[in-house]
């Protein structure tokens, strides 16, 4: 047999695990040391970054004068970098955070020369059905990869993968793993023992005459006596081709016209663990990442785009720093959460530093959108979206002398509005200069909501606030009766149930939504239920009390859910309910908008526990539409054909029919529609006609072996996580649902869901001064764009040009068509123009980037 047999020498590099990136930093600079030592010695070797540029950065940060050195390598393609700046997790983070961690990857791999075009993805925890499309905007061609496949996707491991809307790429799936080869002997028994059993394997699933034997492991210096071992190959496979070789020689070998297609997720567990629950896992984490992606992608972004208009200088050097803290943390470990106590609190601080900047820019760019109007006491609002907006709900903060205040409209009419909240302070707790000239100045903090009748696409409207002409709008007062309704239904409390009657079709939704607490006996990688459980529903026996207030548009429960739960492991196994558990919910409605508003903040007390909040439909279905990386997509409920086999075919983990959407998850039939909504929940499970989303877990151990769901080895170090209990922790929950007879657009009202009009009141004390620019002026462009059922995924600016880059894509089942302005430009990932555009036909899935030359609103 003349098989071509690629020996490919890489480390895989984790920044971060059981160890923290500062440990592997200094232990980087001796292993780059190593590597470029060694390719100097042997120009003809190829070694592979693993993937991902930051290796770059890393190295050159602990030893600076090899940057020369380093891009020599790089430029004769001995060193192949790219095309990731970090290994990232490729279900639990946004989408944009996919595209921008491939674009400041290869930016980053081509100052140095030719990035590597290979989607390589070797130790990531499934892949998303959106990616080959992803890939295709980079010119990347190709994904390799270890974990997600199984013989019910392919026969062999080389295949061609179908994304969600129809592109292909090739796939290959590194079936004696990315570590299948790492150490090899040089004793020539030992070799031949080890080799004939990856052979056996790679034989079984290789499709064409090429073999891919990977020689790496996770931080593994280069194995410098590759070149004997080499020698000693060919003599035990005298009538096989042997080199040292890159993934490009390797598809060279693949039979094209005989491979087979795989479509959708790779996420199968038989040969590679999977985590299919890692998604619960450390939600604090989890949720203040999503925090920061949403602020910076829905809101910063967005409004910075305006900025321009208004005179205020593009943040790009901002914007970046927090994207690549944000990259930092993607890496598959690093949010998966599976690590050590040590690593998990450095990531968390590493996510506040993100979040503190995103904040700090957000309000300094509505500050000085509110700077560029004259008048004292001006409030700006502001639309992040590039489409029209009607009649909705505004939240924002004022600060002011007098307790009583009107606010005015651009033509001097008084604007109705509702005072939630309104408290006394200390002026100098906020202004320093006030503190340091020992003045005693009392303000007003005061939250309002008001409603914005219509705004144009990535608009500015001002509004004025008068203090002491009028009375301010009464703080609304509580009502005992548990019941709030609009036109769209009636949502009430009835002992320690919480009902919806759809006014519209008359059905009343018993439990529309309740909590849940069962045990957990995993660890960081999985959730497992304990083998004697003891399931807890709020719904049984929780205690509810709280009140109902309501204003200008809108009504709303306060209520406190308390019941009894396990507080231990030990506690559940003797089935004692003793520890009292409390979550404060607010469930709101407003008058023109079906959906129900809901949050839930919550102290976690107790240990070895899963929480869930539960969503009753009505619709008992076997499959459930999400949201997935620009892309809706439907996924079964239920695993059959995985779950039927994988006892008898040996499967490393269960399938568990626990899955990941990313803002929605939507149960339909010929009858109605039930739709959540969720801000950063993305792990749910559906029984029969529910929505189970985990809000969190508890456990014990970053690593455990021999669970329900995961026979034999622990996954990571069997090493106790008493952080992983996540004692104290205090969560904050935003969520919301609705029903619906006829269908909408999900993707377009999540993206309405977690993009809401920015209201900011240009205060007159503030923490830090700045000065009002000259240049500011009162933005008057707009870009309200026609974009039909297409989504927005991404408004910004571009670094090349700085010109408007907006990304789209097409959520239905069916062509669309979207016009745009004159001067619009098709792009590519890497934001360059390919050619002009002025109309555009989207097949369903597909994503769209387009360069915009100025904002006209057409």
């Amino acid at each position: 047999m003349n098989r071509k047999i690629k020996i490919l020498m890489h480390t895989h590099w984790d920044r971060e695990w059981y160890f923290t990136k500062d440990e592997t930093k200094v232990l980087l600079r001796n292993h780059m040391q190593e590597v470029l030592e060694y390719l100097e010695e042997h120009p003809d070797c190829i070694y592979i970054l693993d993937g991902q540029s930051v290796m770059i950065d890393d190295y050159l940060e602990m030893d600076k004068g090899a940057e020369a050195r380093l891009r020599k390598f790089v430029k004769n393609g001995q060193l192949r970098v790219g095309p990731f700046y970090t290994q990232t997790d490729l279900l639990l983070v946004h989408g944009e955070s996919v595209f921008r961690n491939l674009y400041y990857g290869i930016k980053r791999a081509r100052e140095f020369g030719d990035p590597m075009l290979i989607g390589y993805a070797p130790d990531t925890f499934g892949h998303a059905s959106q990616m080959p499309q992803i890939y295709k905007a980079f010119s990347i061609g190709s994904t390799f990869f270890w974990r997600g496949f199984s013989e019910l996707k392919a026969q062999h491991s080389d295949f061609f993968w179908e994304g969600t809307d129809g592109t292909k790429i090739l796939g290959v799936n590194l079936a004696a793993g990315y570590q299948g080869a790492k150490y090899l002997e040089e004793e020539e028994e030992a070799l031949k023992k080890r080799m004939g059993k990856i052979m056996k394997v790679l034989d079984t699933y290789s499709s064409g005459s090429g073999r891919l034997v990977m020689n790496g492991h996770d931080q593994m210096p280069i194995q410098k006596n590759i070149e004997d071992i080499l020698e000693t190959l060919r003599k035990l496979y005298p009538e096989d081709e042997l080199e040292i070789g890159d993934f490009e020689s390797y598809l060279d070998t693949l039979p094209l016209e005989n491979l087979e297609t795989v479509k959708g997720e790779l996420t199968h567990s038989k040969h590679a663990r999977i985590h299919r629950t890692i998604g619960s896992t450390r939600m604090d984490i989890k949720l203040l990442n999503t925090e920061i992606e949403h602020k910076l992608f829905h809101q910063l972004e967005p409004l910075a785009v305006i900025g321009v208009e208004a005179g205020i200088e593009y943040p790009h050097g901002v914007i970046e720093e927090i994207l690549k803290i944000l990259f930092g943390v993607h890496a598959h470990d690093s949010i998966g959460g599976c690590n050590s106590d040590a690593v998990n609190r450095d990531i968390y601080h590493r996510l506040l530093n993100a979040k503190e900047m995103v904040d700090t820019q957000l309000e300094l760019h509505l500050r000085l959108l509110s700077l560029a109007r004259p008048e004292n006491n001006t409030i700006v609002l502001v639309n992040p979206l590039p489409e029209e907006r009607k009649e909705e709900m505004v939240e924002l903060v004022t600060l002011t002398r007098q307790k009583n205040f009107t606010i005015l409209d651009e033509h001097h009419k008084e604007i109705p509005f509702s005072l939630l909240s309104q408290e006394e302070e200390d002026a100098g707790l906020t202004d320093r200069q006030v503190a340091a000239r020992l003045m005693d100045i009392k303000v007003y903090r005061s939250k309002l909501l008001l409603r914005v009748d219509k705004m144009a696409g990535l608009s500015v409207k001002y509004l004025q606030l008068q203090e002491e002409l009028s009375s301010v709008a009464p703080l609304m007062k509580a009502e005992e009766t548990l019941i709030i309704e609009n036109v769209w239904g009636v949502l009430k409390v009835e002992g320690n149930q919480i009902s919806y009657e759809d006014k519209i079709t008359g059905i009343n939704h018993q439990n529309v939504f309740y909590l849940e607490n069962s045990g957990d006996a995993g660890d960081s990688y999985d959730y497992s239920p304990p083998v004697k459980d003891l399931l807890v529903r709020s719904a049984d026996l929780a205690e509810i009390t709280g009140k109902r207030r309501s204003g200008m548009g809108f009504q709303e429960l306060q209520l406190y859910i308390q019941f009894n739960v396990p507080e231990s492991e030990e506690s559940r196994e003797r089935e004692v309910l003793d520890k009292t558990v409390t979550f404060e919910a607010v469930f709101r409605l407003y008058e023109k908008d079906p959906k129900v508003y809901c949050e839930l903040k919550h102290k976690n007390i107790v240990k070895d526990s899963r929480f869930r909040g539960v969503f009753s439909t009505g619709i008992t279905v076997d499959e459930v539409q999400v949201d997935g990386y620009l892309s809706s997509q439907n996924k079964k409920v239920y695993l059959n054909e995985e779950l039927a086999i994988w006892e008898k075919d040996q499967w490393v983990e269960k399938p568990v029919s626990i899955e990941t959407m990313q803002s929605y998850a939507v149960l339909y039939d010929n009858r109605g529609s039930g739709y959540l909504y969720s801000e950063g929940l993305k792990e749910y499970e559906v029984l029969e006609d529910q929505i189970h989303f985990t809000l969190f877990r508890a456990f014990s151990h970053l690593g455990k072996r021999n669970l329900v769901n995961r026979p034999g080895r622990p996954s990571g170090i069997e090493i106790e996580t008493p952080d992983n209990q996540l004692q104290g922790t205090e969560f904050h929950f935003r969520f919301a649902f609705s029903f619906h007879l006829k269908d909408v657009n999900p993707s377009k009202e999540s993206k309405k869901y977690l993009t809401p009009i920015m209201g900011y009141h240009k205060k007159e004390f503030n923490r830090f001064n700045i000065n009002r620019r000259n240049a500011l002026i009162v933005p008057q462009k707009k870009l309200s764009l026609p974009l039909q059922e297409a989504a927005v995924s991404a408004v910004k600016r571009t670094e090349e040009g700085n010109e408007v880059f907006v990304r789209i894509f097409n959520p239905e089942n069916r062509d669309i068509t979207v016009e745009f302005p004159e001067g619009t430009f098709l792009a590519n990932g890497m934001e360059e123009k390919l050619r002009p555009l002025e109309k555009a036909q989207l097949r369903p899935q597909e994503i769209l980037q387009v360069i915009l030359s100025s904002m006209e609103e057409i």
